[in-house]
């Protein structure tokens, strides 16, 4: 069944390809009855034949009318396939080997026609979507203003970038008489980081401190000496509250410790003699430990140079260098 099933799909056109917003043309939706609505046509069969041997007219008219409302909803559930599309994708920060948490957002489009209040368009979208990418299956229903938010974990195996690929959604509104799908393929990836080396090797500037052991630096945040502007980066935990509620702007406390520490220096000159993947293992693994112990630091890699800063956005653009290293 599946080998057939197999054959049956290369025979179909390819999946609609595209940048988002992405939604599938009426052309490229295939449509079948559901189990449920080849149980329903036997027995509106049945009820015809039984109805047309005995000349029973009120039967003749209910079977009828039952077939003329499942033909009625197999259009309804095309339309409401063609209505959806894909608008966003979003991936989580995840080291290779790990499961990557996955959102795919999908709305109604627009609708044309008058007198008619987005919100009133958006409360007609009331099927199940399913999204089947690889072994992963999710189902949702819309939320209060009409989007549907699509959940699953991507397992990992390497680093790097890597497309989405092919997404199909079905839908088997508004009776679950027919299930209609598409193909989708949005042109969006997904970024891996390189996994970390463990234990956790010495820093590269102090051979003397043991494996597993960072160096901290000296002092804790409480040994401040000045207040600066809140920037892109900075923790929650150094924000200033009271002194920014009062000045009504936020600020941050700066230690003395942390002005004083050196940048820590990590390059892809200290990992030349292990092999390029283990390398690249260590180096992240300096990196989010470098970014624990609110160290600053910088990396340097071929034709780039970051730092020496310290935060979450550095964080995560030093390690998107490296997943994406050759």
């Amino acid at each position: 069944m599946n080998a057939t099933m197999a054959r049956l799909q290369s025979l179909l056109p390819r999946p609609t390809r595209g940048p988002l917003p992405l939604s599938a043309p009426q052309r490229r939706i295939y449509i079948l009855p559901s189990r449920f609505g080849l149980l329903f046509g036997l027995a509106t069969l049945f009820l015809l034949l039984g109805a047309l041997n005995y000349n029973n007219n009120p039967a003749i008219l209910l079977g009828l009318l039952l077939g003329s409302a499942a033909l009625a909803s197999s259009v309804m559930t095309v339309r409401h396939l063609a209505r959806l599309r894909v608008v966003a994708f979003k991936a989580g920060d995840v080291h290779a080997g790990e499961a990557q948490a996955c959102r795919l957002v999908l709305e109604p489009a627009p609708t044309r026609r008058r007198g008619r209040s987005p919100n009133r368009a958006h409360g007609h979208v009331r099927a199940e979507v399913v999204l089947r990418h690889e072994a992963a299956s999710t189902r949702a229903l819309p939320d209060v203003d009409g989007r549907i938010h699509l959940h699953w974990r991507w397992p990992s195996v390497r680093r790097g970038r890597r497309a989405l690929g092919r997404v199909r959604l079905a839908s088997e509104y508004p009776l679950g008489l027919f299930r209609a799908w598409c193909d989708l393929e949005p042109e969006v990836s997904a970024l891996v980081f390189p996994s970390l080396e463990t234990p956790l090797p010495a820093w590269p500037d102090n051979p003397q401190s043991q494996a597993g052991t960072p160096l901290r630096r000296q002092g804790t945040p409480e040994e401040w000496y000045a207040l600066r502007e809140f920037q892109r980066g900075d923790g929650l935990r150094e924000i200033a509250w009271k002194a920014s509620a009062r000045h009504d702007r936020w600020l941050v406390t700066e230690s003395r410790a942390g002005q004083d520490a050196p940048a820590l220096e990590f390059g892809l000159d200290q990992v030349a003699h292990l092999e390029r993947e283990h390398g690249i293992q260590r180096l992240a693994a300096w990196v989010v430990a470098a970014d624990a112990s609110h160290q600053p630091w910088r990396l340097r890699l071929a034709g780039t140079d970051i730092g020496p800063d310290a935060g979450n956005q550095q964080r995560r653009l030093a390690l998107g260098q490296l997943a994406e290293l050759p």
